[in-house]
């Protein structure tokens, strides 16, 4: 089973229009943005039609909501998603005493970072705002490597080099579904940390289809692969919108249950599972954080 995306996962606006934007949250009232945003929002359902209707069946097929809910989640959902990307932007300006984080489950971060024979490997996805956590997560014992896509402006890509490697993250881009792979698994050798997202797939990846909030939903095995193959540990990493310039991480260990003899592809598929049965609790309790802007039950 393999297909492309729809989802460029590219941030709009442009080179000049998001030097604009950094230039005004660096003084300017962040909240005052957030107003704006709610009158732009419904041009850009409009303008967006695929993208909207795919969130919109996403709140009336998976999360069961009624035709009203699901039209007030939609709006809602791309609400969120502009506030992150604010937000973002508003670090990037330098402005991250504004923004607070709490951590559930800290200590099992801590226990990869002081570990100094083994790497580990960060599973996070496209809900809430994984990027976030790099800002508050900084720590000069262990490097840190965040998989992150190549087709961003120069602009985005250098505010976030700049903020993120002070924090000792470092970016490892991605142009294609291959490219990132080997600088992945050097870094696993090198008992380094490696961040990557768990739910998108490419044309040509290798993934597998599991049940996943009342469908089979394709989910990519490269992440998982490496796991097995270097015997490494894998955290689950979510960090979720909890209020105005609130946020609130969650980091769990996925392959702690892990128990019995089982072979390479069983231990792989044992992971997967865990990783997205940890994902499904975690949009129980933010329905309106998913950012997968396509049609991720697609056949």
């Amino acid at each position: 089973m393999a297909r492309n995306i729809d989802w460029k996962g590219k941030t709009g606006g442009g080179n000049i229009g998001q030097k604009f934007l950094y230039l005004y949250l660096k003084h300017g009232s962040i909240t005052f943005t957030y107003v704006i945003l709610t009158v732009v929002i419904p041009f850009y359902l409009l303008i967006n039609y695929k993208a909207t209707v795919n969130i919109f069946n996403y709140f009336r097929k998976r999360q069961k909501y009624d035709i009203l809910k699901s039209c007030l989640s939609t709006y809602l959902n791309h609400f969120l998603f502009g506030k992150t990307l604010i937000d973002k932007f508003a670090l990037f300006s330098g402005r991250q005493k504004l923004f607070s984080v709490k951590i559930e489950g800290q200590e099992k971060f801590d226990a990869i970072v002081n570990n100094p024979d083994k790497g580990a490997i960060i599973i996070n996805s496209h809900i809430g705002s994984a990027e976030i956590a790099g800002y508050f997560l900084g720590q000069n014992k262990k490097k840190l490597n965040a998989i992150v896509f190549g087709g961003e402006s120069e602009e985005v890509q250098q505010k976030r080099r700049d903020v993120l490697e002070v924090n000792n993250i470092h970016m490892i881009p991605v142009v294609d579904g291959f490219s990132h792979i080997f600088a992945v698994y050097n870094a696993l050798k090198n008992a380094e940390l490696v961040n990557m997202a768990g739910d998108r797939i490419y044309q040509g990846s290798k993934n597998i289809a599991i049940d996943f909030m009342g469908d089979k939903a394709g989910f990519p095995v490269n992440a998982f692969q490496l796991a097995v193959k270097l015997k490494v540990p894998v955290l689950g990493m979510f960090v979720m919108q909890d209020g105005n310039k609130k946020y609130k991480c969650f980091v769990k260990n996925i392959n702690a249950n892990y128990t019995g003899k089982r072979s390479k592809q069983e231990q792989i598929e044992f992971l997967m599972k865990q990783y997205v049965s940890y994902l499904e609790e975690i949009l129980k309790k933010y329905p309106l954080q998913w950012y997968n802007f396509y049609d991720f039950w697609k056949k």
